[in-house]
């Protein structure tokens, strides 16, 4: 997963979300060069909800549905048809 400003630059790039017991693990890099691994305990997830706010959290089922089709929509696009 990517994250870009709002001028098309990647930030960063995510590899992998994992669990450590109540701690969420990601690793990626960091403006394309610094590998970074960042830590989220169960109170920034909490932070997050309350950045995210209600409303847009009540959306996200929607949102990951909609995500889950385009990427679903560009994978048979990309394959070369047999």
């Amino acid at each position: 997963m990517k994250m870009f400003s709002k001028d098309g630059v990647e930030m960063m790039e995510v590899k992998s979300i994992q669990r450590d017991g109540e701690t969420l693990i990601m690793k990626g890099k960091i403006m394309g060069s610094m590998a970074t691994t960042i830590l989220i305990k169960p109170e920034d997830c909490w932070q997050a909800v309350k950045l995210i706010g209600w409303s847009t959290l009540l959306r996200m089922p929607g949102l990951l549905f909609r995500g889950y089709l385009q990427s679903r929509h560009r994978t048979k696009a990309a394959k070369p048809a047999t």
